[in-house]
């Protein structure tokens, strides 16, 4: 029986019901202070690695060079930063170039003796490779829950409307089926997540043949 009068017999079997309580909710009182210390430190490593993922991709000097390539429709880059000669690493890239680059290579000269595509053809193609490889990075991260779409949407989110609606359609529609083609879906899936569809949407044969201006 329940009782706070020191003469009952019960007032001791009160008094540890009491200390019982007491000692329960203070545990549960910490046991919930340490749980939110625990998502305080998830969410500031989580940002911790989001940071750091992001400071390689932008800082990585080909993803510069593509960033470039997609922002200006008509610009010098350097492609070639090996060359001993310094104007020898700078080739002109407008959108004619960068569609011939980003061309399926079966539509190219099948003679083995024959080059399908210029060493600038190839460059650019080899750098969108590696820009690419970082979305379906990204992709993988979100997938193994590492991050999510929500952290990473500020310093993705122009690249994306960049890709995804801001270039012209005709270089969309060549970049989407070299993405389709060459197997790039972790991309794919990761603009599904941002809302935007990179799908191509024409039949790969419009590609065969292009206008240089």
């Amino acid at each position: 029986m329940f009782t706070l009068y020191p003469a009952d017999k019960d007032f001791i079997a009160t008094l540890e019901l009491i200390i019982k309580v007491i000692g329960g909710a203070g545990a549960f009182y910490l046991f919930i202070k340490g749980l939110r210390r625990y998502k305080k430190d998830q969410v500031w490593k989580c940002n911790e690695f989001v940071a750091k993922e992001i400071k390689e991709f932008t800082n990585d000097r080909t993803v510069k060079v593509v960033m470039s390539i997609l922002d200006w429709g008509n610009r010098y880059v350097e492609l070639f930063p090996d060359r001993p000669n310094y104007d020898d690493r700078f080739v002109r890239v407008d959108r004619s170039i960068l569609k011939m680059a980003l061309q399926y290579h079966k539509f190219r000269d099948p003679d083995p003796e024959k080059i399908r595509f210029t060493k600038t053809e190839v460059g650019i193609r080899d750098y969108f490779d590696h820009f690419f490889s970082y979305f379906e990075r990204f992709d993988q991260f979100v997938v193994a829950g590492l991050i999510t779409i929500k952290e990473l949407e500020p310093y993705l989110k122009y690249w994306i409307d960049v890709i995804s609606q801001d270039l012209e359609e005709d270089v969309r529609d060549f970049m989407y089926h070299y993405i389709n083609i060459y197997g790039y879906s972790g991309m794919q899936r990761l603009f599904r997540l941002f809302g935007k569809n990179i799908q191509p949407f024409s039949e790969i044969e419009t590609t065969r043949t292009i206008n240089v201006a």
